[in-house]
């Protein structure tokens, strides 16, 4: 949830063991040598090179401790000097000499005796250097040879401080020292076991990073399988804006070349301090009741971590210091109106959520008191390890909120086989709704092919036969899909079931004012014809795709589709045929590829001479988007005096 946790971004554990070796071989010599470390420290601001000078007078000067001096955030940016002596023991006369620096942001020198003897980073053409690291500088030979020797500092911080934005360096900041000399064997030893000390303890921020990654993939996957429920999305992005950044940033803040205020951390610093924002669009998509003062939040959370990541690559100490407090009380007000919200739900999903919110923020505003007042109780020592009280409620959080969605999705999973166990029986029922009376009426061959783009579909066909050995055949396609389709297609066939009329026109008249007014603001085209067993067919049209006979279109007068209006009329058109007639449903016509061209008309004319199978069969290879119905109706006639 805050970015300015502890990152460890040294020696990872793979590399610790060595070092723990190396140390515990060394400890020996190392408790037999002596290390010299600089207290008594003055500061002044300004830059001027005669203060390297051992001789210069600083009593004047202002005196500070060690940990004022390693303060990251200085009320004055710029250039400052500090200046402290120390006893030279007399054996460091025959010993190589070096001095430890633990980490200092961002751009500074180091004088022993007046000697420039190291660097961090550059000065010119302007200050900039790389994140702070533990360093050794070698002392050149026979400079320390008085009882007391001097160290002076001259470091420039851009205002900002690198440090408590910077992807938790803390493997560094929780093994901070004053300057020691030394042996430089000693001093280099040293140098190398503080950061992997400080890995050591920083393993528990690195369970977490991965916990976070772990939750992430369940919560994609959860996604994978339902995307319309974007809790899952927002909470998978959360997780890996909380994991993925400190992996990254490793080999940014261990490199020399990267200097720390630019834009490649910037950029990283805002994706860690993104998490907000989808912390709170995951919180909106489950707290419906405060869901667009959430998205405000989450909107306002980019605007800060855009300034952020400004004010980290600019190093202005004001624009951080307003994204700090916005980090500490913007968010978790959006977040304490969000626990209000579970509580209201009374759920217990809900509840455990809020709880769990609470417990993060009671952590993190224990930790913001701490931090003013200095006060103990942030961390606390596990063996070699340090935990960050903040990380446990907010891994609980995590898991709890994934468990309760998990239930959720559970239920929803069996409420949605519940609903599929529904929708296969009205298809079924469909199915048989749509059966012709007779598989081959006398005197006609009837092929019909229905297959719905969904369970069940909005087109419709009956065939029934009438007194005088003719066939009366209606084919349909109510707008668009699904079980609301399928219900007004129950209607129509029920109306058809009651149905007295013998004529075209005056069928779809009266299916037209059965369907008045329970379209709820749809409509249904239909066509529909009579055939004679002389070969005459009468037909009339609302609105459909006219039949095709001979691979051509039937020009037919189209009156409006059903339910549109109770005034609409129909007209009749009396043909003559000798084989099939084919009618078809959009579905057809609208079969779409993966490139997005149609199948068209020009390809279904074509195909409208083969058989209603391999006309169905070819739209959904071409890509089914819509409800498909072929059905041909062919005089037996005409098939013999063909055969013949």
């Amino acid at each position: 949830m805050r970015v300015h946790r502890k990152r460890s971004s040294v020696a990872r554990p793979l590399r610790l063991v060595p070092c723990l070796l190396l140390f515990l071989l060394a400890y020996p010599a190392i408790a037999q040598q002596e290390i010299v470390t600089a207290t008594d420290w003055r500061v002044h601001e300004g830059d001027n090179p005669a203060w390297a000078s051992p001789d210069f007078d600083d009593s004047q000067w202002a005196t500070i401790s060690f940990s004022e001096l390693n303060d990251p955030k200085p009320s004055n940016a710029g250039t400052h000097w500090y200046r402290a002596t120390f006893q030279v023991p007399a054996d460091f006369a025959e010993q190589e000499l070096a001095v430890g620096m633990g980490p200092l942001d961002e751009v500074y020198d180091v004088y022993i005796n007046g000697t420039l003897v190291g660097r961090l980073g550059h000065w010119e053409p302007d200050p900039r250097g790389p994140f702070p690291r533990h360093l050794t500088f070698p002392i050149p030979p026979g400079l320390l040879k008085g009882p007391v020797g001097h160290i002076a500092i001259r470091r420039w911080q851009g205002g900002a401080g690198l440090y408590w934005v910077t992807f938790g360096l803390s493997g560094y900041m929780s093994h901070a020292h004053a300057p020691q000399i030394g042996s430089k064997a000693l001093i280099e030893e040293r140098e190398r076991l503080h950061p992997a000390a400080g890995a050591i303890g920083e393993l528990p921020w690195d369970l977490d990073y991965l916990l976070f990654l772990f939750a992430a993939s369940i919560s994609f996957v959860l996604y994978s399988v339902q995307r319309r429920r974007l809790e899952y999305l927002y909470l998978g992005v959360y997780c890996t804006l909380w994991g993925v950044p400190p992996l990254i940033a490793i080999p940014l803040a261990t490199s020399k070349s990267v200097m720390g205020p630019s834009w490649g951390p910037a950029l990283i610093f805002f994706l860690a301090t993104l998490s907000d924002t989808f912390e709170l669009l995951f919180l909106a998509s489950l707290c419906p009741r405060y869901r667009k003062v959430l998205q405000l939040g989450a909107a306002l959370a980019v605007i800060a971590a855009s300034a952020a990541a400004y004010g980290l690559a600019a190093q202005s100490y004001t624009v951080m210091s307003i994204w700090k407090d916005w980090n500490n009380f913007g968010t978790w007000s959006f977040i304490l109106l969000a626990v209000w919200g579970f509580f209201r739900d009374r759920s217990r999903g809900s509840l455990a959520i809020a709880f769990c919110l609470l417990l993060s923020w009671a952590g993190w505003a224990w930790a913001t008191v701490a931090f003013k007042f200095h006060l103990p109780g942030v961390y606390f020592r596990v063996g070699p390890f340090q935990v960050d009280i903040r990380s446990v409620p907010l891994v609980i959080f995590v898991f709890v909120t994934l468990l309760v969605l998990y239930l959720r999705y559970r239920d929803e999973q069996a409420r949605q086989a519940a609903i599929d166990q529904d929708l296969a029986a009205a298809r079924r029922m469909q199915q048989q709704l749509l059966t012709t009376t007779a598989e081959n009426p006398t005197g006609f061959t009837v092929d019909a092919v229905y297959r719905p783009a969904r369970e069940v579909g909005g087109d419709f066909y009956r065939t029934v036969p009438l007194e005088g050995g003719s066939l009366l055949v209606i084919v349909g396609d109510v707008s668009g899909k699904g079980l609301d389709a399928s219900m007004l297609v129950a209607l129509i066939l029920g109306s058809l079931a009651n149905e007295t009329h013998r004529n075209p026109a005056s069928l779809l008249a009266y299916l037209n004012q059965a369907v008045i007014g329970r379209t709820n603001g749809g409509f249904i085209t239909a066509c529909c014809a009579r055939f004679h067993p002389d070969g005459r067919v009468v037909l009339a049209n609302a609105g459909h795709i006219s039949p095709y006979l001979n691979g051509r279109e039937l020009t037919l007068e189209n009156g409006l589709p059903l339910g549109i209006s109770s005034h609409a009329a129909y007209a009749e058109a009396e043909i003559q045929i000798s084989s099939a007639l084919t009618f078809l449903s959009d579905g057809v016509v609208e079969a779409r590829n993966p490139q997005g061209e149609l199948l068209g008309f020009d390809r279904m004319a074509a195909l409208t001479v083969k058989p209603a199978a391999a006309i169905a069969n070819a739209a959904q290879q071409w890509g089914q988007e819509d409800d498909i119905t072929v059905l041909t109706v062919a005089p037996t006639f005409s098939l013999n005096e063909a055969t013949a």
